[in-house]
């Protein structure tokens, strides 16, 4: 966790015994986000993209901001449900790292504490929050991964009873296939013989961040090839997140 969001986490977060007597953003799955968390967290929502709630002028681009704002709440707050559904763990050691850095980022202990009085926080609560953002994360980290992972498969068909000289030509066929499909796919298996034909088990959307250099030309292609790969598998994470769960947005009326 970057130590910009866990300094968010201190302006944002809010214990769940003063969200209960606070207005309702929004509810997710009958958890509550309260107005006051959307109130902090736009702020900062805003000034991640150079702007300020004076600086807006149009009504409807603010409607717009505020409704972005919310959606990454509900966002956080869907992933750390699936999280929960799905028994991610995060060991107290990471949780305990993370609270430590941001406690020295804040300088020192005191004024730690007095941070965390301000909003609201023990130090118990502020933990708690810490152990969730990182759950949320790595929940994401592991749906991307999955969406983004979608094998293909190759198939010559081959009779079962073909003679040697029919099936090695099929083989033969086949490996020229695999020569020709795309630049940069991860195959999963050498090529496999079944009653059906030859197989092979291909990744086409496997490309590792180590294996695309920020070079010119072809590679700089692969490169925006997996960003946006990596965008459209966020995307769909979260829709599919979103399909699957009871969201009220009360802020929106």
């Amino acid at each position: 966790m970057k130590l910009r969001s866990l300094l968010w986490l201190l302006a944002c977060w809010l214990p769940m015994a003063f969200a209960n007597t606070e207005p309702v953003a929004a509810r997710v799955n009958g958890e509550v986000i309260s107005g006051f968390r959307l109130e902090r967290f736009f702020a900062e929502y805003l000034e991640d993209r150079g702007r300020a709630v004076a600086s807006i002028r149009s009504p409807k681009a603010y409607k717009q901001l505020r409704q972005a704002a919310l959606d990454t709440l509900i966002d956080k707050e869907l992933l750390w449900q699936e999280a929960q559904k799905r028994g991610l763990k995060v060991d107290d050691q990471t949780v305990q790292q993370q609270v430590e850095q941001i406690r020295v980022a804040i300088g020192g202990r005191d004024n730690f504490l007095r941070r965390l009085q301000d909003a609201g926080f023990d130090e118990a609560s502020f933990t708690e929050y810490t152990h969730r953002e990182l759950a949320a994360q790595q929940m994401f980290a592991t749906l991307i991964r999955a969406n983004t992972l979608q094998a293909r498969h190759l198939l010559v068909r081959v009779a079962p009873d073909a003679d040697a000289a029919t099936d090695a030509a099929a083989r033969l066929r086949l490996m020229q296939m695999r020569a020709s499909v795309v630049e940069g796919a991860t195959f999963a298996s050498d090529a496999v013989r079944s009653p059906f034909g030859w197989h092979l088990i291909y990744l086409p959307n496997h490309l590792e961040a180590a294996d695309v250099p920020e070079v010119q030309g072809l590679a700089t292609v692969r490169v925006q090839r997996a960003r946006q790969q990596q965008a459209l598998a966020r995307r769909q994470v979260l829709a599919q997140l979103r399909a699957q769960n009871r969201i009220e947005r009360i802020d929106d009326d």
